[in-house]
């Protein structure tokens, strides 16, 4: 959450031609809701399995996209399997808890915790880091970098891992 995934996930799919589905954007079109709204009238369990049923359908849609996944989707054993699977390449984009922070609490459609910000996402990343690092084939430390820097670096490794099939 809040390293830039849908800023980098549209520049990468204008680049490259492909289509983009990003989570957020569809969970909140097919539930007329924030996902933010989602998590406090649903709660969070209700909205994790709507963002792990979302990214398996796009997964399961046909050709070549890129796909803004939803955080919590690492956390489903489904999603991994599916994100590891092959000709689905995972980059994980990765922020210091400090830009998270700072990026999640100026977003006003990010859900809000009880324990603050900083707990919550100390909790995430201790919960998801080693799940992120098994299934990405990228990762991307982005800390000071553009969304067009890092959006050419995804390019650039999707030419090479095209060029390997």
């Amino acid at each position: 959450m809040g390293v830039g995934k849908t800023t980098v996930g549209r520049l990468l799919a204008g680049s490259l031609g492909w289509p983009l589905a990003d989570s957020d954007g569809e969970i909140e079109a097919r539930e007329g809701a924030s996902v933010r709204e989602i998590q406090r009238l649903r709660g969070a369990p209700a909205l994790h399995e709507l963002e792990a049923a979302v990214l398996l359908e796009q997964l399961d849609s046909p050709g070549a996209s890129v796909i803004c996944a939803a955080a919590s989707t690492i956390e489903d054993e489904r999603c991994r399997r599916a994100l590891s699977a092959p000709g689905v390449r995972a980059v994980w984009l990765k922020a210091s808890l400090d830009t998270l922070v700072a990026r999640y609490d100026s977003d006003p459609h990010r859900p809000r915790y009880p324990d603050g910000t900083r707990a919550a996402l100390v909790a995430q990343l201790a919960a998801r880091s080693e799940h992120y690092a098994a299934v990405a084939a990228m990762t991307i430390a982005v800390d000071g970098l553009e969304p067009r820097a890092i959006a050419a670096a995804i390019e650039r490794q999707v030419a090479r891992w095209a060029a390997q099939a």
